[in-house]
């Protein structure tokens, strides 16, 4: 057979890129790195995590701690939310280097803001009924967000602004679908909402049923969505949301007190959560957050024992050598990777070698 060199050499180099570049991809590291961790003051859980781009790095939890890193989790600078020690603020935003809000989960529910790195907080937003919830929040853009309670007094409690959190109005509940027996959200990650381009928001409940409440049009609309996450027990439910790309998106949950029980615990949408198909096979137990890394086509997910990574896009996983975190966050062009867990615990992964991380 006669062989053409010229073609065969560049097949070699292109096939040795592609292991390259492999290999160099924040998945190849997950693989085979150990987390560079950090033990926050006063060992809070971290549910809140939010990595603004390849420096930044917010974090929030319980006994009203944040947390920020602008050097890639080198240094960080730590505290308590206007001294609310008492609070457990499950979900962060960043805004930029200076810039975050923060969301506490039960009675008082408050939302605090800062734009000088955290040495003051304003207060946006308080909720004094003793049955408020709030599971998480996310924002469209630097103006448009949404944050999503438990039901409250038989009805979905969903509040929005349109001014970067500065204020914030109640979503008329005639609005939302009727929630079911036992049905809410769950706090565990700050990631059981997602948002996408135009308008579209979905928040995953667990209860009787695990579904996803959808909007597509900035909250003006709503309808309620099954998907096969196992469901039918207070504490079986739906996670985290994430938005993968285009019109995909990718839920996970389960159980998360039996954490290693994998049935049910992933399904993906490729019609912007109109509807909602089981992968082949399941990542390992309870996961409490998913993120893709779009640049290899991989999913990753996190919970109580331990991180599963997907290469084939659910197809198929991989359990890692990493220990459990609660949550994770991405940098946007993906060369960053920030775990966050129990006992003030954050371990990140750079493609980029790092100092020791060291206290403000």
């Amino acid at each position: 057979m006669k062989v053409n060199f010229s073609v065969l050499i560049v097949l070699i180099f292109l096939i040795s890129c592609t292991n390259q570049s492999k290999q160099e991809g924040l998945n190849y590291k997950i693989l085979n790195s150990t987390p560079n961790e950090y033990i926050i003051p006063n060992n809070p859980s971290i549910r809140g995590l939010d990595v603004f781009d390849s420096e930044t790095v917010w974090l929030s939890g319980s006994k009203g701690i944040f947390a920020v890193s602008s050097d890639k989790g080198k240094i960080w600078k730590s505290g308590t939310i206007n001294n609310d020690t008492l609070l457990d603020f499950r979900d962060i935003v960043a805004f930029g280097k200076e810039s975050a809000i923060a969301i506490s989960a039960g009675s008082p529910a408050r939302i605090y803001k800062t734009t000088d790195k955290g040495n003051t907080w304003k207060l946006t937003y308080e909720n004094n009924d003793p049955n408020i919830f709030f599971d998480s929040f996310e924002f469209w853009n630097d103006k448009e967000g949404i944050a999503c309670a438990d039901p409250l007094d038989g009805d979905f409690f969903f509040i929005l602004t349109h001014d970067g959190g500065n204020t914030w109005s109640r979503i008329p509940s005639e609005l939302l679908p009727k929630p079911l027996a036992q049905e809410g959200g769950f706090a565990a990650s700050g990631t059981c909402i997602a948002l996408a381009e135009n308008g579209i928001a979905m928040f995953g409940t667990g209860g009787d049923k695990a579904r996803i409440i959808l909007t597509h049009d900035f909250g003006k609309t709503w309808k309620a969505v099954d998907t096969p996450i196992k469901a039918n027990n207070p504490t079986f439910s739906i996670y985290s949301v994430s938005w993968i790309k285009d019109e995909t998106f990718a839920i996970t949950g389960g159980n998360y007190l039996e954490p290693d029980i994998a049935d049910n615990n992933f399904a993906i949408s490729t019609d912007n959560g109109n509807s909602w198909s089981a992968t082949p096979t399941m990542p390992n137990g309870f996961r409490s957050c998913v993120k893709p890394l779009n640049k290899t086509n991989t999913l990753v997910v996190c919970g109580r024992n331990g991180v599963d990574l997907s290469n084939d896009f659910g197809e198929t996983w991989i359990k890692t050598e990493l220990p459990a975190y609660y949550t994770f966050d991405i940098s946007p062009n993906e060369d960053f990777i920030v775990f966050a867990g129990s006992e003030g615990r954050v371990g990140f992964i750079s493609l980029n070698p790092q100092a020791a991380a060291r206290p403000l």
